[in-house]
């Protein structure tokens, strides 16, 4: 089992019985990004996906993009695992068929990497929001988080080792300098420090 199967193995694991109840959904927080009223945000919610988030469209992900800025505590641990299986590539094939069908016109991806790296902010009173916003994952969970990040740094690690990479002149070690590299390691350490991951 390669490191991204076991990574989404253990994604589906963690998060397996994790329910909506009464956070916020994702039509619902495109309600409030869209400035809509509280009524109006209600009848989103009908939309939403509430009891199993493998159960959540794809194509949904993509219409609600900016949803993750609006997540409470319970949005975003119920989102959490579809939106690391997206960061993963998990869903290429059916992302292509919604390109092929002209789908996503006008839409953007979702990008929970940047939502997992707020946490870095220098501020603490916007670190501290972040942190209430993971403030329901398990420790089964935040080791999750922590491994997603472990596989990131091994994508980058894999693509410097690659003919690729050296083609265009780029040696194993430069990957140390790598910007990405760099702030997933600090991810990692942020992490592990803020919720305790032993």
């Amino acid at each position: 089992m390669t490191k991204k199967e076991e990574l989404i193995k253990e994604i589906n694991e963690v998060f397996k019985d994790v329910r909506l109840e009464d956070g916020m959904g994702l039509w619902e927080a495109q309600g409030h990004d869209n400035r809509l009223t509280t009524s109006e945000c209600k009848k989103l919610r009908t939309k939403d996906e509430k009891e199993d988030w493998k159960n959540i469209p794809l194509i949904h992900l993509y219409q609600c993009s900016s949803s993750l800025s609006f997540f409470d505590a319970k949005g975003m641990h119920f989102h959490l695992p579809m939106l690391l299986l997206f960061a993963m590539g998990f869903f290429k094939k059916e992302e292509k068929e919604l390109l092929e069908k002209g789908l996503l016109k006008g839409c953007s991806e979702p990008d929970v990497e940047f939502h997992l790296m707020e946490i870095l902010s220098n501020n603490e009173s916007d670190k501290k929001y972040y942190k209430e916003r993971y403030s329901l994952l398990t420790t089964e969970q935040l080791q999750c988080i922590i491994d997603f990040f472990e596989y990131k740094i091994n994508v980058l690690e894999v693509y410097y080792n690659s003919d690729e990479a050296r083609e265009l002149g780029l040696l194993p070690a430069a990957v140390t300098y790598d910007k990405e590299y760099i702030r997933l390691q600090e991810a990692i350490v942020c992490w592990t420090d803020e919720f305790q991951i032993k």
